[in-house]
């Protein structure tokens, strides 16, 4: 059938519209940022660093400030770290084009002790080994069970009232009350003996233990045992972990994990 003209060229007038007009020119996005910044100390404020991006052609931040994940921020912040070592720096940079990365690593040189809650409540007041029955304030064994050689037991009189009190200044000091117990490496063995007391000795705090340790920080003394100790007179080694601390209790092991371990139950004083 022949279809006449007329209609024939109505047809094709929305096949014309389609084809013949051009759709709009799409917005090229450019090219991405490029990200980069500084890291500098903030005077007067421990373990502050202060950052400022130096970015080219970028309109927003995320800070990745150590921990691994990135926090929206602006082209100016800050970075504080409680602990020494490397720490790497992240910056995303958003720009029209996409958004680039940049990253600096800073070391920090000390630990700030008075912002570590362990070490707060660690210098709060003094400590004396748990004397209540049953407590079991000295047990001694391995790693994996500390009370293996020893489960515990009662506390000499000598030991009740023998006080630790450790300084924010990083100093010990050791009031045993006139009579010092003689643990097994000191005769006569197992007996109350002379005053071994000492005042404001050094001792170092980390935060951390060494890896495949139980403990939430870390106390060494720097002396040969027995002439400097906490707790007992016949401990492996001078560090000693804190394996949990609060405002009211703490317990300590010392020794390292392949070392006999002996493990302390402390009040407050």
């Amino acid at each position: 059938m022949r279809i006449p003209l007329i209609f024939a060229s109505v047809l094709l007038l929305p096949a014309m519209f389609m084809t013949g007009c051009s759709p709009d020119k799409v917005k090229e996005l450019g090219e991405p940022p490029t990200a980069s910044f500084s890291i500098t100390p903030v005077a007067g404020k421990t373990n502050t660093y202060a950052l400022a991006s130096t970015s080219e052609g970028a309109w927003g931040y995320s800070w990745d400030k150590g921990t691994g994940i990135y926090t929206k921020g602006n082209a100016l912040d800050t970075v504080y770290f409680p602990t020494k070592g490397a720490k790497t720096v992240r910056l995303r940079a958003f720009g029209q084009g996409g958004s680039a990365v940049a990253e600096q690593t800073v070391t920090v040189d000390a630990d700030d002790l008075l912002n570590i809650p362990q070490f707060v409540l660690l210098t709060a007041h003094g400590w004396k080994l748990d004397p209540a029955d049953g407590a079991n304030a000295v047990i001694v064994g391995t790693e994996g069970n500390p009370g293996q050689y020893f489960g515990g037991g009662g506390l000499a009189d000598c030991q009740k009232d023998d006080v630790y009190t450790f300084g924010t200044n990083l100093k010990l000091s050791y009031n045993a009350n006139g009579s010092t117990f003689n643990a097994g490496n000191i005769n006569p063995n197992y007996t109350c003996g002379p005053d071994r007391s000492y005042t404001n000795f050094d001792f170092a705090y980390s935060p951390t233990v060494p890896t495949g340790s139980a403990g939430i920080g870390l106390i060494t003394l720097n002396s040969p045992v027995p002439d400097k100790f906490i707790g007992v007179t016949d401990i492996s080694s001078n560090s000693y972990r804190i394996i949990s601390i609060s405002a009211t209790a703490m317990v300590l092991r010392s020794g390292t994990a392949a070392q006999t371990v002996h493990q302390f139950k402390f009040v407050a004083q």
